[in-house]
């Protein structure tokens, strides 16, 4: 299946660096600000499952409890890595907006 395209054809350099920017700005740094809060999110549920896991007498709820932390815990580590490859790629974008701001 053939996608329609997001974007005209880019045919001047000024086209092509705002197009650049429009995905610096609108993407990746949006994408990486939301990956910060996530992670946010998932290291304060790992103190709270940690916490509520500590006063449980009820092993069961204990369990749970510690899992739900361990399962937080990992989802810091696999967003975390989804931060750093973004944090590549914005490092990458940035140069081919260099590139192409030495192109005028």
């Amino acid at each position: 299946m053939k996608r329609e395209r997001i974007i005209a054809d880019v045919e001047t350099v000024s086209d092509a660096r705002k197009v650049e920017e429009t995905v610096k700005t609108g993407y990746v740094e949006a994408l990486i600000e939301t990956l910060v809060n996530w992670i946010g999110v998932e290291e304060d549920l790992v103190s709270s499952y940690e916490h509520l896991a500590a006063r449980q007498a009820n092993a069961q709820a204990k369990a749970v409890f510690q899992q739900l932390a361990k399962e937080s815990h990992e989802n810091v580590g696999a967003l975390t890595e989804l931060k750093t490859s973004l944090e590549k790629l914005d490092k990458a974008r940035i140069s081919r907006i260099e590139q192409l701001s030495r192109m005028k």
